[in-house]
């Protein structure tokens, strides 16, 4: 006899899902989202001056401030000018960075066989920027453009992290409560840990010019952000089958 239903997967009848609930949840991420957006060149300007802070401790050396653009209603805003090495006037040093760095993959490679895939796309993103850096002159990047760049992904990630909070910590955790405090922590988490990450690229490019720019990028770009949700969701959920169902016994 063929079922008139299929019941649900059992990783996932045990959440507690409800109309209230969904409620709470959507009005958590819209609250949420319209308070990055309304906030939003409050929010840019503290994570400048976060990155500044760090730069200048580091010793990373700044050649004055410059105003841009970041989304219509969410500026400009000032960002620091990073000097960046010129790649074409040394390219002994260039070739001697790409090739420690091409030599560390291959390592990486063959010590690691389950991420053999993704080091390959890293490989393919150092070569095509060597490529780029060596045969391509009139390409040109400064810190400012990528500066630019970086904050217009950040800002779509902190609109779109209280939607994906909601559904994660709200939805699925036992404690209402508990999801909402999650959300709001992840959000100021990848704040704050965006401004740390951004001040590290813009180290990273001034001492070694461009050639890393698409590593940088993708690594610790967006994706980094993603790592950083499913870790907070791992951490949320570990605590609260802790709290329901006691610690693991030995």
């Amino acid at each position: 006899m063929r079922r008139e239903f299929i019941y649900p997967h059992r990783s996932v009848r045990s959440f507690p899902i409800s109309p209230w609930r969904v409620f709470a949840a959507l009005s958590m991420a819209f609250v949420l989202s319209a308070a990055v957006f309304y906030s939003g060149t409050r929010l840019l300007d503290a994570h400048n001056r976060i990155t500044w802070f760090i730069l200048k401790y580091t010793s990373v050396p700044t050649a004055g401030e410059r105003t841009i653009e970041v989304f219509p209603g969410l500026g400009p805003v000032t960002v620091k000018d990073v000097p960046l090495k010129e790649d074409r006037k040394s390219p002994l040093r260039t070739g001697i960075l790409f090739a420690a760095a091409l030599s560390a993959l291959i390592f990486s490679h063959r010590r690691f066989p389950l991420g053999r895939n993704f080091v390959v796309f890293l490989m393919i993103l150092l070569c095509a920027s060597g490529i780029v850096v060596l045969f391509v002159p009139s390409f040109y990047f400064d810190a400012v453009m990528f500066a630019q760049i970086w904050l217009r992904g950040e800002v779509l990630v902190w609109l779109l992290l209280p939607w994906v909070s909601a559904l994660l910590f709200v939805l699925t955790l036992p404690s209402m409560a508990s999801g909402f405090l999650w959300g709001v922590l992840v959000e100021c988490y990848v704040v704050a840990w965006s401004a740390l990450r951004l001040a590290f690229c813009l180290g990273v490019l001034h001492y070694t010019g461009i050639l890393f720019l698409p590593l940088l990028w993708f690594v610790l770009g967006i994706l980094f952000d993603l790592v950083i949700v499913l870790f907070f969701y791992s951490l949320a959920l570990e605590r609260s089958i802790k709290r329901t169902m006691g610690g693991r016994r030995s």
